[in-house]
């Protein structure tokens, strides 16, 4: 390795545990800006949760993380977004092609497990901020995992603010599991809050959260949770409002579990253009990824 790509490793490690350590904000982008065009009308965003990458699986062979990550770069070209937000991600090397990864959280594994899965933002855009946090404690309870935030300023006067979540899963005692997302969620809205304040002063502010949320708002058995609730009360929209349960499937039903729709975008500060899940491949991951066309006010 030459002395250049040497220490271009270096700092992109170094890079790599402070963003996803809990960082004050704004924190500075250690990534270098990949696109300096005209300030963008639109925003093309995809979140996908890509199944314990490379490998599909944890303790993978080298064989099966090589034909995952062939697989998912085949799809991402397909898709061709700003800003991805990516789930279950093991090693982050490995995460994208084509794009910079703006942060790549570094949380612990859960009690029982060697690996950990995380969350990664990349994107074509410039970054101002980006770093992770994991959940807090709360009352009686600590959610897992976390979430991962960037900022871009996208012109003089108008911010991006992007979240990527996986919140908790349905493999427990689902009123269990409702409150540690309940949890999660009003975490991420306190953040927000402070967020506001930190970045409302720069100018127009435009949000978008998105990722795996093991839950949807019109599905019966989770009638009475308040997670996505909550965020709708914040003055967010959901991009597949109106759009039928059959058309947004991102997860095929499978031996064990039903078909499901857990994977979400939600956005403030711009308006939808189009919301679409798209046909990435089994081989990538047992989700689909999900893609919005935002057009900036």
């Amino acid at each position: 390795m030459s002395p250049k790509l040497l220490l271009q490793a270096v700092a992109l490690a170094i890079a790599t545990t402070l963003l996803a350590q809990t960082s004050p904000w704004p924190f500075p982008s250690l990534s270098p800006s990949s696109r300096t065009t005209a300030s963008p009308t639109s925003i093309t965003v995809t979140f996908w949760n890509i199944q314990w990458f490379p490998g599909r699986r944890p303790n993978a062979s080298r064989a099966e993380e090589d034909r995952q990550v062939r697989s998912v770069h085949r799809d991402l070209a397909q898709l061709s977004p700003d800003v991805i937000g990516l789930e279950e991600v093991r090693d982050f090397e490995h995460a994208v092609r084509d794009f910079k990864v703006d942060v790549c959280s570094n949380f612990p594994p859960r009690e029982g497990q060697n690996e950990a899965q995380q969350i990664a933002i990349a994107s074509r855009l410039p970054a101002m901020s980006a770093w992770a946090e994991s959940w807090k404690p709360g009352a009686a309870i600590t959610p897992p995992r976390g979430f991962a935030f960037a900022a871009y300023q996208l012109s003089p006067r108008q911010v991006l603010l992007v979240y990527a979540l996986h919140l908790k899963s349905n493999r427990g005692e689902i009123h269990e599991d409702v409150r540690i997302r309940e949890e999660s969620m009003q975490q991420l809205r306190a953040h927000m809050k402070a967020m506001n304040g930190a970045y409302g002063k720069m100018g127009a502010l435009t949000w978008i959260v998105g990722g795996d949320f093991n839950t949807a708002p019109d599905e019966p058995r989770f009638a009475g949770e308040k997670t996505v609730p909550g965020l709708l009360a914040d003055g967010f929209s959901w991009v597949w409002q109106g759009i039928p349960l059959s058309s947004r499937i991102t997860m095929p039903a499978d031996a064990r579990y039903p078909a499901a729709a857990f994977d979400q975008i939600f956005f403030r500060g711009a308006t939808l253009g189009k919301a679409w899940v798209a046909s990435t491949s089994s081989q990538s991951s047992d989700h689909r990824a999900v893609n919005a066309v935002l057009n900036l006010r």
